[in-house]
């Protein structure tokens, strides 16, 4: 089951207005992207995260310039884990560029997949929305007793002592 991190847009209101408004909210997953690990560049455009995008050129370049003036095969194994880590953080990343952007946090949904999430949240926020549910009056309780037994209450000397009783409980 995944986590999904729910943002919204900032001139987002409520989901208690206009049913389409449903359809602008943003679920991000809290996972590992494997699109992100093998398609880093892609996956950064298609998301428009154009500052993490400026980073990652800048230290993959770093790493590739350091991998050639060893003229070793460490330079591969270097890249390799940038991307590995890039697959772990994109959709903090993710997260992170949509706050800069103004879009906050309303909740978090999880699901075994994204129609599953946003079912799981979207009947949270209706069932929050309508109110709270009316629930049927208790029972009323049973009548007492007009001559209650008084309950024996063990004493050492002038003190009662707590968590010891003598028969029957009698509290109700």
């Amino acid at each position: 089951m995944t986590s999904y991190v729910v943002m919204a847009p900032p001139e987002f209101s409520d989901l208690a207005g206009d049913a389409q408004e449903s359809d602008r909210l943003q679920f991000v997953p809290d996972r590992f992207s494997f699109l992100a690990f093998v398609f880093s560049i892609v996956w950064l455009l298609f998301h428009r995260m154009w500052l993490v995008l400026l980073g990652y050129l800048g230290v993959t370049l770093v790493f590739e310039l350091v991998a050639l003036a060893s003229n070793s095969a460490v330079g591969g194994v270097v890249t390799f884990l940038v991307s590995l880590l890039f697959g772990f953080e994109a959709q903090a990343l993710r997260r992170w560029s949509l706050e800069k952007k103004g879009w906050r946090v309303i909740g978090i949904a999880n699901g075994s997949d994204l129609a599953e999430a946003e079912m799981r949240f979207l009947h949270k926020e209706a069932a929050a929305l309508s109110g709270p549910v009316a629930r049927e009056t208790p029972p009323a309780p049973a009548e007492k007793p007009r001559f209650a037994p008084t309950p024996i209450i063990p004493r050492i000397g002038d003190e009662q002592v707590v968590g010891l009783t003598l028969g029957p409980e009698t509290r109700q």
